[in-house]
């Protein structure tokens, strides 16, 4: 049987912006939020999070909303602590309502995004995480290579299907997420803490949000999809170089092995429990990166922009250092997981 620690549900959004350095991009971001048409009389305020900024992010985002009359409550917190990890928890444990909407500091919003998420969260109480599809908007000229990784800049459609994807795709990006309270602060009461550190500052580590929807799933929630909450995605000239998207390809590939506890659990211990230890991951690592042929991997920092072998090897050295950086608690780890008092919340 389910039970919950959430006594008191306050029905309503609470828009959570988690800031470092925002100054230059934050302004297009809160008009559309102090643009939002709600026809239905949901409750919402505003909660951002400036996470440890050295730029005047605080000053321009009470500057903007007040100039942009904001409709609803805000509050502007100070979270010391860098990283996007801590700066989420900090809007989660300050919101007022039980739908979280996690909107980044270059979503621009539709203007029907909040109570299209509200109107699906209220629709099926089981909905854990809820996402929708984005658009790219820059300034810059767009490369030719990137139509092809848009999603790797949490762009496009997440899904093939619309509604429960739990068992599907089955994660959501952070940008635009919306989560339910209740389900969050559950797992975190009976002792769930990430085993990622997400994204600080201007370090390309991440993965939290995914971390969440695997959390979800095992403790019985739902994980949706819908295109009608549609959100524009700005992305500056420095992350449309091809040596970001390399490094950010390097981060994807460190996270996995966080997920691998996860994949390991959702997989109901049908997989051969040998190939979860570290010394059999790595030696298929090692492998991999043979198969790309020596003189590859020697003139890897002079590789042609646009080879996607590049990427791929990218994410197998990222993957393979976090391996072996955390070998010692690999196989720990996915016991931990398993074992976990968190994934017994529906049982």
């Amino acid at each position: 049987m389910f039970y919950s620690y959430s006594m008191n549900i306050n029905k309503g959004v609470s828009v959570v912006i988690c800031c470092h350095n925002s100054a230059s991009i934050l302004p297009q971001t809160l008009k559309s939020i102090c643009r939002q048409k709600i026809l239905s009389g949901v409750n919402w305020e505003v909660v951002i999070i400036d996470n440890k900024s050295t730029d005047n992010t605080y000053q321009i985002s009470e500057k903007i909303l007040i100039e942009n009359a904001c409709p609803v409550p805000y509050k502007i917190l100070k979270q010391p602590e860098l990283g996007l990890s801590y700066a989420r928890k900090m809007g989660l444990d300050n919101s007022e309502y039980e739908y979280i909407l996690f909107c980044d500091d270059d979503n621009w919003l539709k203007e029907n995004y909040i109570e299209t998420g509200f109107s699906i969260l209220e629709s099926d109480d089981k909905i854990g995480a809820l996402g929708g599809e984005s658009e790219a908007v820059t300034d810059h000229p767009v490369p030719e290579w990137f139509e092809e990784h848009k999603r790797n800049y949490s762009v496009g459609k997440q899904s093939d299907h619309q509604g429960d994807i739990s068992n599907g795709h089955g994660v959501l990006w952070g940008a635009g997420m919306f989560v339910r309270k209740t389900a969050l602060n559950d797992l975190y009461r009976n002792g769930f803490y990430s085993l990622l550190t997400d994204r600080k500052g201007k370090q390309l580590s991440s993965g939290g949000d995914i971390e969440k929807c695997f959390a979800l799933r095992l403790a019985g929630w739902k994980i949706w999809y819908d295109e009608r909450l549609k959100l524009k995605h700005y992305i500056t000239k420095e992350r449309l170089r091809w040596d970001y998207l390399r490094k950010l390809s390097r981060g994807f590939g460190a996270q996995k092995v966080d997920f691998d506890p996860y994949l390991h659990a959702l997989d109901n211990n049908t997989v051969n429990i040998s190939e979860y230890k570290w010394q059999s991951q790595a030696i298929k690592l090692f492998r991999k990166l043979r198969g790309y042929g020596l003189r590859k991997l020697i003139t890897l920092n002079n590789s042609s922009e646009g080879d996607n072998d590049i990427l791929r090897i990218e994410k197998t050295i990222g993957r393979l250092k976090e391996l072996l950086k955390i070998r010692g608690d690999y196989e720990k780890r996915i016991k931990q997981i398993k074992e976990a008092e968190w994934r017994k919340l529906f049982s």
